[in-house]
């Protein structure tokens, strides 16, 4: 048996759903799926403005653009995270500064956040890993704005997680959200911006449409549009709008079916405490999509063995980022390397299993069993 990693939940309305807009439209941008979109995302997240983009990249770059950087600037990211959290930061001219994470919920660490703070810091990205928020995370936004520095929330794993009863990616002066093909949400390439900032959601709207107010076009407020600012390309094609539509209507079954995914994986494996340690999720608050679901093996060699046998039975588990301060590039931007302890630690130590909405109770007990044959093995 081969089990990926992941698979979107593409069934036959996913497919009839891109069928009628290839039908009834050219696959531009905004037509009446990216409104629908728009609309979908509002309802969902209770943001004041959901913007469709190509990417959560995109999301993060034009979120950081709007806001306003200058050459010299800092600003602060979890060095436990994709590389877009950081290049957001470089294509603005700004200085990524990489923050420790804490080792629970691997979500920046509030403290490590306030020792690096300096004159030249104007922002802080935060990355709500697996879809939660960390223990951390109101001291963070207290933090930031004690500091009168802006947050942005790179929400890329949090499609329908919750914090307090309020959706991930609402917090801060922008959220971004993923729609990549390995999200709970699928659109293949995809993204989006939330905002409650009626000037940031239309500096942002300009920015995503190569600089020009073509929104107020479609709108109907200006008779033709101009070019009126800096800006990109990020505008998302109709036709993947359509694709992520059908499954904003299924976010409750996608998320539901990976939540008991993830309770089967908890009870399976709680006898192994001495091997691994299960993901944890802070008590009352924190309401995860379950995106991700991780263990955290206590020897690296012990993590080796289990990811080898996984892959040996056609299992597709996976270690998670390469932390961004010990890549190549994070090495030349950086002005003084500095260990972070708790992000080396999960780098070496953090094994993601399949979790995907529409997985088999066959294919869910072959995982189990195997693992567990293999667990047993090393204990």
């Amino acid at each position: 048996m081969n089990i990926p990693l992941h698979k979107p939940l593409w069934g036959s309305e996913a497919q009839q759903a891109v069928l009628r807009a290839l039908r009834t439209g050219t696959g531009t941008a905004d037509g009446p799926e990216s409104d629908g979109m728009r609309n979908r995302l509002q309802t969902i997240t209770k943001a004041g403005y959901a913007i469709p983009v190509t990417s959560c990249t995109h999301a993060m770059e034009a979120a950081v653009a709007c806001l306003g950087t200058a050459p010299g600037d800092e600003i602060i990211v979890p060095s436990f995270t994709l590389s877009s959290t950081a290049t957001a930061v470089v294509r603005s001219d700004a200085t990524p500064v990489f923050a420790d994470i804490d080792p629970v919920t691997y979500c920046l660490d509030p403290d490590d956040v306030a020792s690096v703070i300096t004159k030249r810091t104007v922002g802080i990205i935060t990355v709500h890993y697996a879809g939660m928020a960390g223990p951390g995370f109101d001291r963070l936004r207290r933090l930031a704005k004690r500091e009168k520095l802006w947050l942005v929330e790179d929400s890329a794993h949090a499609i329908g997680s919750f914090y307090t009863g309020r959706h991930l990616g609402t917090f801060g002066n922008a959220g971004a959200l993923s729609f990549h093909g390995t999200k709970n949400v699928a659109g293949g390439e995809a993204g989006a911006i939330l905002t409650d900032s009626i000037r940031l959601s239309e500096k942002m709207e300009i920015f995503r449409s190569i600089g020009t107010d073509r929104m107020r076009f479609l709108a109907g407020k200006v008779s033709a549009y101009r070019w009126v600012a800096d800006g990109s390309s990020f505008m998302l094609s109709d036709i993947l709008a359509a694709l992520i539509n059908i499954q904003l209507d299924q976010i409750d079954r996608i998320n539901k079916d990976r939540q008991q995914i993830a309770t089967y994986y908890t009870n399976s494996f709680a006898t192994y405490d001495q091997l691994i340690r299960l993901p944890i999720v802070p008590k009352g608050m924190t309401k995860p999509n379950w995106h991700i679901y991780a263990l955290t093996f206590h020897k690296k060699a012990v993590y080796d063995l289990f990811v080898s046998q996984m892959k040996k039975y056609g299992i597709g588990v996976s270690s998670h980022y390469v932390p961004l301060h010990e890549s190549p590039m994070g090495k030349r931007i950086t002005r003084k390397f500095r260990h972070l302890p708790a992000t080396e630690r999960a780098a070496r130590s953090v094994v993601r299993m399949p979790i995907y909405a529409g997985m088999t109770q066959k294919e869910l007990d072959y995982i189990v069993v195997t693992a567990q044959k293999i667990l047993k093995k090393l204990l």
